[in-house]
C-alpha cells in the first residue's frame, strides 16, 4: 500500500507562501546603527601623571622630573569664587609674598588671550608656606558663565619653568 499525503493542495499554498515570506524578512535590509560620542577631555601632555582631585578640585595632576616636581590642578567654583584680588592675595600668600592692593593688581597679573577677556594669569617665585622650599606658581582665573575657574601650575621653578608652555596651551582645551 501506498502511503497517502495527507496535504490537500490548498494545504502546500498556504505552507510554501509561509516559507516564502519568512525566507523575504530574512532578506530585509540591515538597520543602521547611528554610533554617537561624547566629547572626551582631551589627554594631557605626556609628563603629567593622573592624581587625585583634593578638596573642591576638579582634576590634578603631577610632573615628576629629575630636577624637582610640580602639580597641576583645576578648580571650579560658583560666582566670582572670592574675586580676582582675593584668590591673586591667596596665591601670594602661600609663597610667602605680601598681598597686592587693587591699585597694584594690574601690574600683577596680565590677560591670557586665549582664554577670553577675562582670563588673567599670574606668575609668582617664592618660598613655600607648606614646604619651605623655593616655588614657583603660575595660576590663571577666568570667570565665565557665573563660574570661576582656577587653573594653578605650581612646584619646583625649574619645573614649572620647563612645564609653563604646555600648561598655557592645553588651558584653551581643558574643560
Amino acid at each position: 500500500m501506498r502511503p497517502t499525503n495527507a496535504m490537500t493542495p490548498l494545504h502546500r499554498i498556504v505552507c510554501l507562501g509561509l516559507f516564502a515570506g519568512v525566507g523575504f524578512l530574512g532578506c530585509e535590509k540591515p538597520k543602521i546603527i547611528e554610533v554617537r560620542t561624547i566629547p572626551a577631555e582631551p589627554s594631557p601632555p605626556e609628563s603629567w601623571g593622573l592624581d587625585s582631585p583634593f578638596g573642591p578640585e576638579k582634576a590634578r595632576f603631577s610632573i615628576s622630573a629629575t630636577n624637582g616636581m610640580a602639580t597641576v590642578s583645576l578648580t571650579v567654583l560658583q560666582g566670582d569664587g572670592g574675586g580676582l584680588l582675593g584668590n591673586v592675595n591667596r596665591w601670594r600668600g602661600q609663597l610667602g609674598l605680601e598681598p597686592l592692593d587693587e591699585t597694584n593688581l594690574a601690574n600683577g597679573v596680565q590677560p591670557v588671550d586665549s582664554l577670553g577677556t577675562e582670563a588673567r594669569l599670574v606668575d609668582l617665585n617664592g618660598t613655600s608656606n607648606r614646604t619651605q622650599l623655593d616655588t614657583r606658581l603660575v595660576g590663571v582665573i577666568v570667570s565665565r558663565n557665573e563660574l570661576t575657574w582656577f587653573y594653578k601650575l605650581m612646584g619646583t621653578p625649574a619645573v614649572v619653568a620647563a612645564e609653563k608652555d604646555e600648561f598655557l596651551k592645553y588651558l584653551s582645551e581643558w574643560r
